[in-house]
């Protein structure tokens, strides 16, 4: 007798759970989250969601780790490529800035979690994965100062968190930057980033 593959309701009422969660934690906070909301919001019960989720906790952890997984592709990603230091690193900022841009929810997500004063176990593994991910792209950074392809008297720490806060505040800022007269970039992301890339690698003194 044939055997028919079990339904895949489960899994798509499980994704619709997360992107509901991810969209009410980025925009309330865990604290204000409820799992009624969220409920509402994916169009499932609460005892649907707890069948697929021990509690809020674990919740918001999946959400919190599905949210950190762009990530570690793209450190993964440069890491894999054939190219010199300072490729590498655009190449890096470029597939971040896309994915700020293109999941801001993730973007907002993490920060929250990086910034709260809690010292929750919920939050503790997507910290330990940031600092993870930013001690590999600092790797890639000192590897090229010892290769002699970037200023050996920068500090890698400082170069890797200013191409990922420049990212965040560009991506998190653009609704408002279109009002700049002086900013004309705004809706350019790919110019945004080459330039900004540009000043990070080369600097603003005249050569």
């Amino acid at each position: 007798m044939t055997t028919n593959p079990p339904p895949k309701t489960c899994a798509a009422a499980a994704l619709r759970v997360l992107r509901a969660a991810a969209e009410i934690f980025s925009s309330l906070g865990y604290d204000a989250a409820s799992i009624s909301v969220i409920a509402d919001r994916a169009g499932v019960s609460k005892a649907n969601i707890f069948h697929h989720f021990k509690n809020k906790a674990a919740l918001y952890q999946e959400v919190l780790k599905t949210a950190c997984q762009s990530f570690t592709e793209a450190v993964d990603a440069v890491t894999q490529l054939d190219s010199d230091t300072p490729e590498r690193l655009s190449e890096y900022a470029r597939q971040r800035l896309c994915a700020y841009i293109e999941d801001p929810m993730s973007s907002r997500l993490v920060l929250r979690a990086l910034t709260s004063d809690h010292g929750d176990g919920d939050i503790e593994p997507v910290r330990a994965d940031f600092s993870n991910n930013f001690h590999r792209l600092v790797e890639i950074i000192r590897a090229g100062q010892t290769g002699g392809q970037l200023r050996a008297d920068v500090n890698p720490a400082l170069l890797a968190l200013l191409i990922n806060a420049s990212n965040v505040f560009y991506a998190q800022t653009r609704p408002f930057l279109r009002h700049f007269t002086d900013i004309d970039f705004a809706d350019d992301p790919k110019r945004y980033n080459v330039m900004m890339m540009d000043i990070l690698l080369r600097g603003a003194l005249p050569g």
